[in-house]
């Protein structure tokens, strides 16, 4: 009986939609994986061989193999949609099958001019080998073009599978297998144990494995889709049937990592992006992750996946839904994440210090707080300054900008900085001043020995001169007798009397809370006016003790 194999085409069907399509190497490959998967394969292996006699690309699988009927009837019909013929849509090995247009064959083409087959299911006694060259092909005016086949006697009848050669390869560069490898684990959503690729060259073995696209990524925190979509009201059911993992990275990721993935079914059908966000924030620099939105592969209408299964089509209902539903998730993570963010800053900045920033910003004034977190964040977020030079900076920049600032540059003497300090810290500045006051009164009444109650009349009595020009029990200028004449000294004891007495009328009644409250909230008495105050008393406490 005479047998022949017919390809059916258009010649510029197969170039337009073999050459251009599929004319990145990991693109095409992945149409070949696909195939494998949908003839229930466990494991498909891709060898790179590159010599000086050799350049070849070898795809070989364990799936089910086509006996010569499946090849003429199936394989070598261009456009043939699978899922037309097979309404199982489910192979034995209860995959979803991801074949859908029957233009994936014609990646080979994309990859080498020269395409041998050799194929066979279990049931067969022979093996179909069979040769498609572009050159040939091109040349075929008809509407038909014959391969070159032959069919070998199998040395073992169970055996199965398909075996692909390709050479006379469009791409002229080297191959890099660990770039391969990465992108076509990005390509799919189903690596696991019963389906496994490996990519291969003469030096090295390669198993494709999600996880290797993010093995040098520090993860921060993880999320599950299904958990945020459950709760957002307007998700349609198809929508909630959405699963998925999205993560932030501790460090900014390269910019081909960032992004969500669609998957349906498996296999990719949008690029990484953010679906419509705008991608200037911050946060998407440290967000990746991926969704299988298996829903999207059960329409049959072809339009909601492009054919190069890189891009949905964002302008219909279902997918217009979806985008809508993902931006609310994004957000969601990102609120999340920048809230995160901020507790491991300042839990790690402390651990790197020992300083609690949030306090530290908290309590240093309005006007240098803005800079002096920019500062911080930019010391912070830099990625090359080690943690040793690190710590010591900020605790350098902690030392000149410390917390309520402007009170320890004032210098004031340590007693009065002791008693103002919790008044002060608590936003209480009169009651600080008058704490402060009642040490220095204390102080002075100790000193001379007066039996004076009122704080005026004891700062009236302790310094200063008396009527017959004598000098009252506290001297602040006997150290300096013989440095000055006796009016200048004279000018020194009163100047201490009578801004002793003055601060001393400032703070002589005890407020009410509310009578603070309003001393501050109207200005009257501010917190500038309580530094001044402090500032005037540590003068008069260093007189004090030199008295």
């Amino acid at each position: 009986m005479n047998k022949e194999l017919i390809l059916k085409f258009d010649n510029h069907t197969i170039e337009h939609l073999g050459i251009k399509m599929y004319s990145r190497l990991p693109n095409a490959l992945a149409e070949l994986i696909a195939n494998s998967y949908d003839a229930s394969a466990e494991n498909v292996k891709i060898c790179f061989n590159e010599n000086a006699n050799t350049r070849e690309i070898i795809i070989e699988d364990d799936g089910d193999g086509m006996n010569f009927d499946e090849i003429n009837d199936d394989f070598l019909v261009i456009g043939r949609k699978r899922r037309e013929f097979d309404r199982k849509r489910v192979n034995e090995k209860g995959r979803m099958i991801t074949g859908k247009k029957g233009l994936g064959k014609l990646a080979l083409f994309g990859i080498g001019k020269r395409i041998e087959i050799t194929t066979s299911t279990d049931k067969d006694d022979y093996e179909t080998v069979f040769v498609m060259d572009w050159e040939e092909l091109m040349k075929e005016k008809s509407a038909a073009y014959k391969p070159v086949f032959k069919q070998n006697k199998k040395e073992n009848k169970s055996s199965h599978g398909t075996k692909i050669v390709l050479n006379k390869l469009t791409r002229v560069s080297k191959f890099n297998i660990d770039e391969i490898a990465i992108s076509l684990t990005r390509l799919f959503n189903f690596y696991d144990s019963t389906f496994k690729v490996k990519v291969i060259n003469e030096n090295r073995e390669i198993e494709l494995d999600r996880e290797k696209v993010y093995e040098f990524v520090k993860i921060e925190k993880e999320w599950k889709v299904e958990d945020i979509v459950k709760v957002i009201e307007d998700a349609n059911s198809n929508i909630k049937t959405i699963t998925g993992k999205i993560f932030s990275s501790e460090k900014p990721m390269n910019q081909n990592l960032r992004g969500i993935t669609v998957y349906a079914n498996g296999r990719l059908v949008n690029v990484p992006c953010f679906f419509g966000l705008p991608e200037a924030g911050h946060v998407f620099s440290y967000l990746s992750g991926w969704i299988d939105a298996n829903y999207l592969d059960e329409f049959t209408e072809d339009e909601y996946i492009a054919t190069d299964r890189q891009s949905l089509n964002w302008d219909l209902e279902e997918t217009v839904e979806l985008q809508e539903v993902m931006k609310k998730v994004v957000r969601t993570i990102s609120k999340e994440w920048s809230e995160l963010r901020k507790e491991n800053k300042e839990r790690k900045f402390k651990e790197r210090t020992n300083i609690n920033k949030r306090e530290w910003l908290q309590n240093v004034p309005d006007d240098l707080r803005s800079d002096l977190d920019g500062v911080i964040n930019s010391i912070y977020d830099s990625e090359t300054i080690e943690d040793g030079i690190y710590s010591d900076t900020i605790n350098k920049l902690y030392k000149l900008l410390p917390p309520y600032t402007y009170w320890h540059y004032r210098y004031l003497h340590r007693e009065i900085q002791k008693r103002s300090e919790e008044g002060y810290k608590n936003g209480n500045y009169y009651l600080a001043f008058q704490e402060a006051m009642k040490c220095y009164k204390d102080k002075v009444k100790e000193k001379s020995g007066t039996k004076q109650i009122e704080d005026y009349s004891i700062m009236a009595e302790s310094f200063g001169k008396d009527k017959k020009n004598k000098l009252k029990p506290l001297e602040v200028t006997s150290n300096y007798k013989n440095l000055f004449n006796e009016t200048t000294l004279g000018n020194i004891e009163e100047g201490q009397k009578y801004l002793s007495m003055g601060v001393a009328a400032g703070g002589r009644n005890p407020l009410s809370h509310e009578e603070y409250q309003k001393l501050k909230d109207t200005g009257l008495f501010t917190e500038k006016d309580c530094l001044d105050m402090l500032s005037i008393l540590s003068h008069l406490f260093r007189r004090l003790d030199e008295s």
